[in-house]
C-alpha cells in the first residue's frame, strides 16, 4: 500500500456546519430560469440545484438560445445562488472535534485540501469564520475547475497544486459525490456518516473504505488516518 501524503476535504457537512437556506437558494435558481423560458413543471425543487441547470442547459439549446445567452442566464443563477450562499458563510461553525484532526494531520506533515461545490470565495470566508483556514495548501471551489465532482477534474486539479498523485490521497467528505470522486480516481475514501438530505443517493456513500459516525470524531478519524500514513 503506498501511504498517503495529504487528505482532501469536502467542506460543508464535513468539516463546518453550512446552514445555507438551501430551499431559498433553489427557489431563486428555478426563478431565473423560469424567468427565462424554462417550464416550471420541469424543475423540482426538491433536486440540487446543478441537477435543474443541467436540465434547463439541455432545454435551452432545443428552444434555439445561443451559447451567448445560456451563458449570461446561467451567470445570473450563480450570482443569486451566491449571495445565499454568502449568508450561510458568514455563520459557518466548525464540527465538533475536526479541529483535533486538522493539527494530528498537520503534526504528522499530511498536506491538506478542500473541494467543494461552494465558490472559492465562500469557501475561504467559511474557513476564516470557523478559524481553520491556515491548515490548508489548496481550496478548490466550483468556479476554480471545469468538471466538479465526482468527475476526476477536481481531484485532478487538487493533486497537481499539491504535487501528489491521486493513489496519494484520501478524500473525506459525507456524500456519495465525494466518495465516487475518491474511486474515480484511485484514491482512498472515508464517509462521515452526518445529517444529508434525503433526496441524495446513498448509493455510491456505502462504498467508502470506512464509515465514520459523527460522534467519533476525531477517535476514530485519527486512527484510520493513521493507518494509511
Amino acid at each position: 500500500m503506498i501511504p498517503i501524503k495529504a487528505i482532501v476535504w469536502d467542506l460543508d457537512g464535513t468539516l463546518i456546519h453550512f446552514k445555507i437556506n438551501s430551499i431559498k437558494a433553489r427557489r431563486k435558481a428555478i426563478k431565473v430560469l423560469t424567468d427565462n423560458g424554462i417550464p416550471k413543471k420541469k424543475l423540482s425543487i426538491t433536486l440540487p440545484i446543478l441537477d435543474n441547470v443541467r436540465l434547463s442547459k439541455i432545454l435551452f439549446t432545443k428552444f434555439g438560445i445561443s451559447e451567448k445567452k445560456i451563458e449570461e442566464i446561467l451567470k445570473l443563477v450563480n450570482k443569486t445562488v451566491i449571495e445565499v450562499e454568502y449568508e450561510a458563510a458568514i455563520n459557518a461553525s466548525l464540527i465538533e472535534g475536526i479541529e483535533e484532526v486538522l493539527v494530528f494531520a498537520k503534526e504528522k506533515n499530511l498536506k491538506q485540501a478542500i473541494f467543494t461545490f461552494n465558490t472559492h470565495d465562500n469557501a475561504v470566508i467559511s474557513l476564516k469564520t470557523v478559524g481553520i483556514i491556515d491548515y490548508f495548501d489548496v481550496i478548490a471551489g466550483r468556479d476554480d475547475i471545469k468538471n466538479l465532482k465526482p468527475h476526476p477534474d477536481h481531484l485532478k486539479y487538487i493533486c497537481r497544486h499539491l504535487n501528489v498523485g491521486c493513489d496519494e490521497i484520501i478524500v473525506i467528505g459525507d456524500t456519495s459525490r465525494d466518495i465516487e470522486a475518491a474511486l474515480n480516481v484511485g484514491a482512498h475514501s472515508l464517509a462521515l456518516e452526518t445529517r444529508i438530505p434525503a433526496f441524495l443517493s446513498r448509493e455510491m456513500f456505502q462504498k467508502a473504505e470506512k464509515i465514520i459516525k459523527q460522534e467519533e470524531i476525531p477517535l476514530q478519524l485519527i486512527t484510520t488516518i493513521e493507518k494509511l500514513i
